[in-house]
């Protein structure tokens, strides 16, 4: 260890000294550049200088068009409001998307703005005390139970009026059993639909708590941390884990941090007639005088901000709805796009007076796959990232070429009349597989992404030609032979 600490000095004193003479060296080459510079005509200290700025914004420009985030990535995320989310929502259903969920969502929000209840989602992992929770801060409160957007874990709905009179509907989330889980979906969706969120826990956060009250935080609407079972705690403890949740939070969202113990039973020591001391167990009551204060104090801090906040982000999960929509669309229509350009390859190989052995993608078709698919997800792509991408699959195509063509030939056989046949209809099958195997990955790609990202579009593209090639192969023969009747000319 003591030989490893001299070995980074020494490092680190040539670095130092490697850094010095740079400076120096450079100091010098730009002292002697100007003394030159001062004896020289204007004219040529003009000139220097105004090469020296266009060098400069040339490698400006360079270096931003390298570190710019890509155009899918780099659109400001609109805000999204009733009026804006209506025109989508009409402009989305004259397209024949299917806008059923987005519809569904703003049912269900005009629904809870008519009733004019509060919505309070409460989450917290097993063994927190949300059961406790919910009884001690909603005695006699009715209850309906629904399942979680088809899961299995339910949803309880408690309803009661507070002595202020507000109407409120407390969602008790289910727990998280396993401690490394996420958040699911559905259940973040549930409290983007509520007003606010209250979050129990029984001490420090663990990591995967912090992360869930982060994901909540990002729906921009208040969370109250609730520190449950502060009674297990000696005063400097609780004092301590309060302003390490606080710490751990403040710079998350609008957080508030109360303390609570829910508690209804306790153990307490009874002094009997004869001087000894029992155990006995009591019910006590339940200390959540902190949390009900928070719950009043945003109620009736701005009860206009609590619905605009809740109303956006149901806006939100509209949009998103719209989105889901809009994906799926294009992939279908990526789908059929990467089947017109494959039927185009095979008809090319038919077409084709003396194919050989060597496959190749078919410039024009292969060019034209990438930009129709870019130009369905509205990505700008240049000559030179589709060279690129082409470049890399035909890298991938070379390596593979025996198994192609060997799975090609097994796949012609299951066809009668077909047997061992080679030449054209040979290379049109593995046109055919080819084409098809690379518009699925670019179209699959480009959904999940965003962007033309070429290494994953290859990498999606060497899986489809290893172990999933057999899968589509029979399709890609039927293809052939359908393409083969409308050119009967060839063999």
């Amino acid at each position: 260890m003591k030989t490893l600490r001299y070995l980074l000095a020494a490092i680190v004193a040539l670095l130092f000294l490697l850094i010095v003479v740079l400076i120096g060296m450079a100091g010098d080459t730009l002292l002697s550049l100007w003394d030159r510079l001062q004896q020289a005509p204007w004219f040529v200290g003009a000139l220097f200088s105004a090469l020296l700025a266009g060098f400069a914004m040339a490698s400006g420009y360079v270096i931003w068009k390298l570190l710019r985030p890509p155009t899918a990535l780099r659109k400001q995320a609109e805000i999204v409001n009733e009026d804006s989310l209506m025109d989508r929502v009409n402009a989305a259903e004259a397209s024949g998307l299917d806008i059923d969920q987005a519809q569904l969502e703003l049912q269900e929000l005009s629904r809870r703005r008519d009733s004019g209840t509060l919505y309070i989602a409460l989450f917290g992992t097993i063994s927190t005390g949300k059961s406790s929770l919910v009884q001690a801060l909603l005695p006699g409160a009715e209850i309906s139970i629904d399942v979680a957007g088809g899961s299995t874990s339910s949803v309880s709905r408690y309803v009661w009026m507070t002595p202020g009179g507000d109407q409120i509907t407390l969602i008790d989330m289910p727990g998280l059993h396993d401690p490394k889980a996420t958040l699911d979906r559905k259940l973040v969706d549930e409290a983007s639909r509520a007003h606010m969120v209250i979050y129990l826990c029984d001490g420090d956060l663990a990591r995967t708590q912090l992360d869930e009250i982060q994901s909540l935080a990002g729906l921009g609407k208040p969370i109250i941390l609730a520190l449950n079972k502060l009674d297990w705690f000696s005063k400097t403890e609780r004092s301590s884990i309060l302003e390490r949740l606080r710490e751990r939070t403040q710079d998350l969202g609008d957080i508030d941090v109360v303390a609570i113990s829910t508690r209804t039973r306790a153990s307490v020591h009874v002094r009997n007639a004869d001087g000894t001391e029992t155990a006995e167990m009591r019910d006590v009551k339940p200390d959540i005088a902190s949390l009900a204060r928070a719950l009043q104090r945003r109620i009736d801090s701005d009860p206009a901000k609590l619905e605009q906040l809740r109303d956006a982000a149901v806006f939100t999960l509209a949009s998103r709805a719209i989105d889901d929509a809009e994906l799926k669309h294009r992939l279908q229509r990526g789908e059929q796009v990467a089947r017109n350009h494959t039927r185009s390859a095979v008809l090319g190989a038919l077409a084709a007076i003396s194919p050989g052995s060597d496959i190749i993608i078919q410039g024009a078709i292969g060019v034209s796959l990438v930009k129709s698919l870019c130009s369905l997800y509205d990505l700008p792509v240049s000559q030179l990232e589709i060279d690129r991408l082409l470049k890399l699959a035909q890298t991938r195509i070379n390596r593979h070429v025996t198994l192609i063509f060997a799975v090609a030939g097994n796949a012609m056989k299951a066809f009668p009349g077909i047997g061992t046949v080679a030449g054209g209809m040979l290379h049109a099958v593995t046109y055919g597989m080819i084409f098809d195997a690379l518009g699925r990955s670019l179209n699959e790609t480009l959904a999940s992404r965003g962007e033309l990202a070429s290494l994953p579009v290859i990498n999606r593209f060497t899986e489809s030609l290893g172990d999933q090639l057999e899968k589509r192969t029979g399709d890609i023969v039927r293809l052939v032979l359908d393409a083969k009747k409308e050119s009967p000319g060839k063999d």
